[in-house]
């Protein structure tokens, strides 16, 4: 779908827009985790609008160039693309579990095993990295607890730069024997190249046959509106 809003003209957008509006209303997801998008959206567009906006002759001083309308445009184009690409991930991750990412993942490079064992490869790579980004991620918030009940955090940002280079070294270590415990289950259990299967812990319901359907026609019309 990323790739489709980057070939597909105003229409597509406009479409992918009420689209992601809708389903950020039926999701019912709060607005507060949208707020650093918003954040990032708006340093992107100081950043574009600067970048193309501001245009001058090539034998001529950047401060003899001029504000251009059409570079304007170009920059607000690029924006909402990375806006709707932002917001589509950031609610797919807000609804979905990192577990059941990968197993849909897993699910849809089913067919691709057949043609070659690296497609099973890849998504057993994936399944683990959507698994244990929030593993990494917790571990990270207690070396950070543990380093603040030691002692104050200092207020030069020097020596914030130093506290901060010093909790690297733990996490990378706590990380890399999570891989090196998961490489030994993964031995003890058999693992190979080639032979990932998915584990589907519910059947699927028409409303997956729905939100699949949907995806399609959506995919389709992006083509249709290039």
């Amino acid at each position: 779908m990323s790739l489709m809003l980057t070939m597909t003209h105003w229409q597509g957008l406009a479409l992918t827009s009420i689209v992601l509006l809708g389903l950020v209303v039926f999701s019912r997801t709060p607005f507060k985790i949208y707020r650093s998008l918003i954040v990032v959206l708006i340093w992107l567009g100081f950043f574009y609008g600067l970048a193309a906006g501001w245009v001058w002759p090539d034998d001529r001083a950047f401060w003899y160039g001029h504000w251009s309308l059409s570079g304007f445009i170009r920059a607000a184009d690029m924006l909402w693309r990375i806006a709707l690409v932002f917001g589509l991930t950031r609610l797919y991750s807000a609804v979905t579990m990192p577990l059941e990412q990968g197993m849909g993942i897993a699910y849809f490079f089913n067919p691709l095993i057949r043609i070659t064992p690296k497609a099973s490869d890849f998504a057993l790579m994936l399944t683990l990295t959507l698994r244990f980004i929030p593993l990494i991620v917790e571990e990270a918030l207690i070396i950070w607890k543990a380093r603040a009940l030691k002692s104050e955090w200092p207020h030069s940002w020097i020596k914030q730069s130093r506290e901060l280079i010093q909790l690297i070294v733990p996490l990378i270590l706590l990380s890399l024997r999570r891989a090196e415990e998961l490489a030994e289950n993964l031995m003890l259990r058999g693992y190979g190249s080639g032979n990932y299967h998915t584990l589907m812990l519910h059947e699927r319901t028409f409303i997956d046959f729905i939100g699949v359907l949907i995806i399609g026609v959506w995919g389709v019309l992006l083509l249709i509106l290039r």
